[in-house]
């Protein structure tokens, strides 16, 4: 299983949004364009206002989940969506979680090595994108944990709304 790396952060909306890292290493380092780097070690949630682009050192996403290593972003500091990554069936997977019900929402198909990704804030919610592939994730699947608890395959777009809606938008 690959470790994800992230680089940039890019808010480009208007509204203030919250990242907070709790993992045992790793959190990040996060400097903004013209401003002083803060590091994500306290596991307190930090403010991304935008529209600003923030460079990551060090940023990485926990491994594993078990309740104890997760990346969150939120709008409000309450609704949040926590992210990890975990392989399952051979493949290495982001998973997004409903940080106040701890309910699987959405999973995104990684590289099965290590990556680079940069983490966006848009209008139509937040979105993962994988910079560097090895060629596991050509087609990369994007995938929301229904109702009926099955797995569908969406468009990006969909699960940007959906964890925008999570985290308190």
């Amino acid at each position: 299983m690959g470790v994800g790396w992230i680089d940039n952060i890019y808010n480009n909306t208007s509204s203030t949004w919250f990242l907070q890292s709790v993992d045992s290493s790793h959190n990040g380092a996060i400097q903004p364009d013209g401003g002083s780097q803060f590091t994500l070690d306290d596991g307190a949630f930090h403010a991304l206002i935008g529209p600003k682009h923030y460079h990551a050192d060090w940023c990485g996403i926990p491994w594993y989940y078990q309740g104890r290593h997760f990346k969150a972003f939120s709008l409000d500091k309450s609704a949040n969506v926590q992210f990890y990554t975990s392989q399952v069936d051979s493949k290495n997977w982001i998973y997004f979680l409903d940080g106040l019900t701890g309910n699987i929402l959405a999973r995104k198909e990684a590289p099965k090595v290590d990556f680079h990704c940069n983490l966006r804030f848009e209008s139509g919610g937040p979105q993962i994108d994988i910079v560097n592939d090895d060629g596991s994730t050509q087609e990369v699947l994007n995938q929301i944990y229904t109702e009926a608890k099955s797995w569908a395959t969406i468009a990006i777009s969909a699960l940007g709304t959906l964890l925008k809606s999570k985290a308190g938008g």
